[in-house]
């Protein structure tokens, strides 16, 4: 008898977070089936998630089911037993979303709300939530060491946005971190490189953990509002150190509660970023070393299956008890 979910979401980028999840689920041997989210009606919906063992959403568009007709199905999900998630890695409240009210779509009602951002668990109670951190992690089969190449060697890397329209009117951090690691690099004559800024992306497929191979040293940002005390960051955390990667983060102390080993310097302190860089590419051996671990705790810890077990183990669906 096999376990089925059904799985509301975008799969068409190859590489997305629909993509890691459902492969987790497969990995665990369940069926998944995938349905497109713009281009499916609550029919469809509701037809398989009636014989599922759970209903999956991780929503992208506004408006893409009515509100109503969602709850209804919600209920009628409720009275026949089957669980109802939402998964999502972005952080919500404090930012405007593009004008979108996100506590009115669909994705936010339902019986268990899975989310990065563990910053904001008493407003989601206050909203009547049943909201659970999930912090991200990365694609089981990513989880490898790269080939250095040639054409992405450098000494430093940022990887995502030089800050041109991200966040800003929240988060300017990303700007200013980029800007001073392009200057810190001319004046230290390092070799920089900013894939998915100021050139262009590099695909989440072995091209990933091939630039990760080829990089000395990267610098990680996360839109943590509440820097230090954030209990937010991005999946570039597993991504990096599961890919074979060496990042150095800002602190961010929920993130020294893990198994990994991430140096970090003090937010804004551009001086004591570029002496953590500094020490690490000339410790060849120790970054190595680290780099090993970490991967290694990856692994078995920070992956997509991880957190698919997890989200079982909490809605009562990882034991064979509770099978339909």
């Amino acid at each position: 008898y096999k376990m089925t979910v059904t799985y509301i979401g975008n799969f068409e980028p190859e590489y997305s977070t629909e993509n890691d999840v459902r492969k987790a689920f497969e990995a665990l041997g369940w069926t998944v089936i995938a349905l497109q989210e713009n281009k499916t009606s609550i029919q469809q919906v509701k037809s398989h998630a009636l014989q599922s063992n759970l209903l999956l959403i991780t929503g992208t568009w506004a408006d893409v089911f009515n509100i109503n007709e969602w709850l209804d199905l919600v209920h009628d999900l409720a009275e026949n037993n089957i669980p109802s998630a939402t998964l999502h890695l972005d952080t919500f409240w404090g930012k405007s979303r593009g004008g979108r009210k996100w506590w009115r779509e669909p994705m936010f009602n339902t019986a268990y709300i899975f989310t990065a951002d563990g910053d904001y668990q008493k407003e989601w109670e206050l909203l009547g939530k049943n909201h659970i951190w999930l912090p991200p992690a990365v694609r089981h089969d990513a989880v490898k060491v790269g080939t250095p190449k040639d054409e992405y060697r450098n000494d430093v890397a940022f990887i995502g946005s030089n800050g041109q329209g991200y966040h800003e009117d929240v988060w300017g951090y990303r700007k200013e971190l980029v800007d001073n690691l392009r200057d810190m690099a001319k004046q230290n004559g390092w070799q920089f490189k900013n894939i998915g800024g100021d050139l262009p992306k590099v695909d989440r497929n072995d091209d990933m953990n091939n630039f990760y191979a080829s990089s000395l040293v990267t610098v990680g940002d996360s839109l943590c509002l509440k820097k230090e005390h954030s209990h937010y960051w991005s999946d570039r955390v597993p991504e990096a150190l599961g890919r074979g990667g060496f990042l150095i983060m800002p602190q961010i102390n929920a993130l020294e509660d893990y198994g990994w080993n991430i140096p970090t310097y003090k937010w804004g302190d551009w001086r004591d970023l570029e002496d953590k860089i500094k020490y690490w590419l000339a410790n060849d051996v120790d970054r190595v070393l680290i780099q090993k671990r970490n991967l290694e705790y990856v692994k078995d810890n920070e992956t997509y299956i991880n957190r698919v077990q997890r989200i079982l183990e909490m809605i009562g669906l990882d034991d064979d008890s509770n099978k339909l």
